[in-house]
């Protein structure tokens, strides 16, 4: 007993400056916030308090990933999607960050960067930007349909169900 308990404070005292992220945490947080109504969401919020789910986040976040983030500099948690796409010599380099909802497009030729998308959401919908941060167009839902408007605000598509529909 005594050896296991020397050996638990050992480890807690040897991970404790392993202070990371806490991506778990703030990811359970998050879910929680986004149930919907005040009252819904501080019930959710008393129920997992009260099964000690934030507890074991926390706990798991302080002493697993926190210390992986530590030692590796990466937080399994917070990985990020990266696929990567060839034809030929051309390669596309999808990056996309959950959290952010954001998908980063990189185009390559021969190795050589040729082009950089960002997609990401906006205040009205998703907005599309080149690698210098300059919006290229945007998409909004209106009436069941997504509505497509270049950088200056010009609507170029409005696009229902049937129209994507095979």
């Amino acid at each position: 007993m005594k050896k296991t308990s020397l050996f638990l404070l050992t480890l807690t005292m040897g991970l404790s400056g392993c202070f990371g992220t806490f991506k778990l945490t703030h990811k359970l947080y998050k879910w929680n916030s986004e149930v919907s109504g005040k009252w819904i969401n501080e019930g959710v919020f008393l129920g997992l308090a009260a099964l000690h789910v934030y507890t074991v986040s926390i706990l798991a976040d302080a002493v697993i990933f926190n210390s992986i983030e530590f030692w590796s500099g990466n937080n399994p948690i917070a990985l990020k999607e990266t696929k990567r796409i060839y034809r030929g010599e051309a390669q596309a380099v999808l990056n996309y960050a959950p959290e952010s909802r954001r998908l980063r497009v990189d185009s390559f030729d021969k190795g050589r960067l040729i082009s950089t998308l960002v997609f990401e959401p906006s205040a009205q919908g998703m907005v599309a930007r080149d690698g210098r941060g300059a919006i290229l167009m945007t998409a909004k839902t209106e009436n069941d349909k997504v509505v497509v408007a270049d950088a200056s605000g010009k609507i170029i598509g409005r696009y229902g169900r049937q129209t994507l529909s095979p």
